[in-house]
């Protein structure tokens, strides 16, 4: 009988380079050590220095970095220079506090569009020639939960998100016969740099993690990895268009309740 490769991996992308945004910190930075413990050659771009990211190299993987704002088309060159293989679209922020709507500002907009849309559409467009040339690619969105339900307080930066999805599922229809595959990861209730639960849930509310996801929590960057190394490498070959939901369970068991002093919260102390 002849092996498939998801019944024993091995180290699952030897031979691979990828361009992993954002990845100084959190989820972007485990995501960068997933890959290089797994043999890729991986490129970081992010506004921020990035120090020694650790990972285990005995597969040959390698992690080097660029110092760029993903936003600025002017670092493009030197990512596609890398001919990645696997493109990860990580940066992506809130930008602000919760606010409503009707108090925010155009400009706030354009700012939301060109860090959580803008720069992934202008990036994939210039690795995808080629990825097509090369005859296969793999590019993953980070997204997130709110971009499946409400996000009250963040009403534009939600919309953003889906509209990420919507991207996933239709370039990879039109990208798919070019042996490209085009996927999204929605995270929630990740301890990240954004959202540091350690610091933003008390030592007397951790019980109610039960409450707040049905696999409880919080999750680390590293689960978010295991489902990038996954969209990334050859088990997940046959798919495409597809968002993978690691979050805990929060998608497909709530959402958003209402404070009683007013806002919204996931994270509900009576509920």
């Amino acid at each position: 009988m002849t092996t498939h490769p998801a019944y024993d991996p091995g180290a699952m992308l030897i031979g691979r380079t990828a361009v992993v945004t954002g990845g100084a910190a959190g989820i972007g930075s485990a995501i960068a050590r997933a890959f290089a413990a797994h043999g890729a050659q991986v490129l970081v771009a992010d506004i921020d220095p990035v120090g020694d990211l650790e990972f285990d190299a005995t597969a040959g993987g390698s992690i080097a970095s660029v110092r760029c704002d993903v936003r600025d088309e002017a670092a493009y060159p030197t990512l596609v220079a890398h001919r990645p293989d696997i493109l990860v679209n990580n940066v992506g922020h809130y930008l602000r506090a919760p606010h409503r709507f009707a108090t925010n500002s155009p400009e706030l907009w354009q700012d939301l569009h060109e860090v959580n849309l803008g720069h992934a559409l202008r990036l994939t467009h210039a690795v995808l020639p080629g990825m097509a040339d090369r005859g296969h690619g793999a590019i993953v969105n980070l997204t997130t939960v709110e971009a499946h339900r409400a996000m009250p307080g963040h009403t534009v930066y939600s919309a953003y998100k889906a509209a990420l999805v919507q991207f996933t599922r239709s370039l990879s229809a039109e990208v798919g016969p070019a042996g490209i595959r085009v996927n999204a990861i929605a995270p929630d209730l990740i301890e990240s740099v954004q959202v540091p639960y350690d610091k933003l849930v008390p030592a007397e509310q951790r019980s109610l993690w039960p409450t707040w996801s049905p696999l409880g929590g919080p999750g680390r960057p590293e689960d978010v990895a295991g489902a990038a190394l996954f969209l990334a490498s050859d088990l997940s070959r046959f798919v495409t268009g597809s968002t993978i939901h690691v979050d805990g369970g929060t998608h497909s068991s709530g959402g958003w309740v209402p404070r009683e002093s007013g806002g919204w919260t996931n994270r509900p102390l009576n509920p």
